[in-house]
């Protein structure tokens, strides 16, 4: 931005002011010499005036010279302005290739309005605009009709549940009769399964390692990152958030409809859930991501997009996501943060998580630290009741023997929540951690300095040898 652009309007009108002011001056001389003029014609035998008139001719005096020096003032200004005009030009020129030199390597910090996503998404919303004046109002009737339709599906969830029974049933007499027709179908289908399974384990797993263990593997994972931060600042958007929104409400009674199916655990819910890396444990009931799925590949990480389509998706069900986010703190040259998150998760219903998460250079995407994995607990109570307590740590069929960097538990039996009713609490033993003692108080160190604007509690526990950090929220 160019140096004067912003006063330009006020700086030029100096000019003028100075005159206006220099004409009042002048006014000001003209009627003080009128008064002398006038006060001349006063009888003497009344009241001697020699020192009033005398007083009136120097002030007169004074104002001319006052005039005259407002007409320095204003000519010497002039020419200031011109002149810091001609060098506003060429610093502007200046500042604006450097700013477009600087904004290419740094597109994150480029200022919302200067986005390209936020340009796209002007073009896209005027699109919306002319066709929601196409339609006339078409979408608010379509959209209102979709969320009686999801309300009328969560009050009655019990009917649903049974015809959702009856179609489970139906479907495994067909089962049973093409299983008659083709007996020959269920092992071939067994077979093909475990073919895939073995190919996966045998091939391409192995050659997956192979390759991320080559030279080319951080190669790999830095495209992958720079690729999923831009997506996450494209998606981090209102406009992207509008869409998601304008989905899920759409999408709304087929949505309510797998909370119930995933609550009954009918036939499929948890395939759907294990895409995700969902695993139902029989013990208490509650769903939980393995550390090792897809999730904790690196690059995959976190970012504040990811938080807007899940805020927005959620919110479209009337629902809510409460997110911590900590303050920052470093470690051997290595930048940190512990996010949280508790809420209505859809179809797993409520839940929390709590990850570490390692900053990128980018200054916007996050990095799973799944180096830093450890023993982590998680609590979560739904106003009071608890819903779990989860400490999965030397567990050995977990990964890492059940270390992890990112400890989570979802409850679908308790659907359609709102964040403000659960209570999440994390325990985090720094001892069983790399570089623990360092990471430890350095987390504490940040919290003492800044806190953070979604609240939380910790406490941190170094007696006994310990090393051991609590959020409570």
């Amino acid at each position: 931005m160019s140096t004067i652009t912003l006063y330009s309007g006020r700086v030029n009108q100096m000019p003028s002011l100075i005159l206006a002011l220099k004409r009042s001056v002048g006014y000001f001389g003209e009627d003080i010499e009128t008064l002398r003029q006038s006060a001349l014609g006063i009888d003497s035998s009344i009241c001697s005036l020699d020192e009033t008139i005398s007083s009136l001719r120097a002030s007169s005096d004074t104002q001319e010279a006052k005039a005259a020096v407002l007409d320095t003032i204003q000519t010497q200004t002039e020419t200031f302005i011109s002149e810091t005009a001609s060098i506003d030009v060429s610093a502007a020129e200046a500042i604006s290739t450097s700013e477009e030199d600087f904004y290419s390597l740094y597109d994150y910090l480029r200022p919302a309005e200067d986005s390209i996503w936020d340009a796209i998404g002007d073009f896209f919303g005027g699109i919306g605009e002319g066709l929601a004046e196409l339609f006339s109002g078409a979408w608010d009737v379509l959209a209102g009709l979709c969320n009686s339709l999801s309300q009328w599906c969560r009050d009655n969830a019990d009917l649903i549940l049974l015809g959702c029974k009856a179609l489970v049933a139906i479907a495994e007499k067909i089962g049973d009769v093409i299983v008659v027709m083709a007996p020959w179908l269920p092992a071939a289908l067994d077979l093909l399964k475990e073919g895939a399974s073995l190919f996966y384990e045998n091939i391409l797993a192995p050659l997956g390692t192979l390759i991320m263990n080559s030279p080319l593997g951080p190669l790999i994972e830095d495209a992958a990152c720079k690729f999923i931060s831009f997506m996450g600042q494209m998606i981090n958007t209102e406009w992207f958030g509008d869409i998601v929104e304008g989905v899920i409400t759409l999408f709304g009674p087929f949505i309510e409809i797998g909370k119930i199916w995933t609550k009954g655990r009918l036939p499929g819910a948890d395939f759907v859930v294990g895409l995700i890396g969902a695993k139902y444990d029989e013990r208490d009931g509650v769903y939980h991501i393995d550390q090792g799925t897809w999730q904790g590949w690196g690059p995959v990480g976190y970012n504040d997009g990811y938080d807007n389509v899940f805020n927005r998706g959620v919110g479209a069900t009337k629902n809510s996501i409460g997110v911590y986010k900590s303050q920052e703190f470093t470690v051997d040259g290595n930048t940190f943060i512990i996010w949280a998150w508790k809420g209505d998760y859809m179809n797993l219903g409520a839940g929390a998580e709590t990850g570490i998460y390692m900053a990128t250079d980018d200054g916007f995407h996050y990095e799973t630290a799944t180096e830093y994995a450890c023993d982590m607990e998680l609590m979560l109570e739904y106003n009071g009741e608890q819903l779990f307590d989860y400490a999965p740590y030397g567990d050995e069929a977990m990964w890492h023997d059940g270390a992890q960097w990112w400890v989570n538990g979802f409850d679908p039996q308790h659907q359609n929540v709102q964040a403000r009713d659960l209570t999440s609490t994390t325990t985090i033993d720094f001892n069983t951690m790399e570089n623990g003692r360092e990471m430890f108080y350095a987390l504490e160190q940040s919290v003492e300095s800044g806190g953070s604007a979604q609240g939380g509690t910790w406490t941190f526990d170094d007696s006994n040898g310990q090393l051991i950090a609590t959020l409570e929220w």
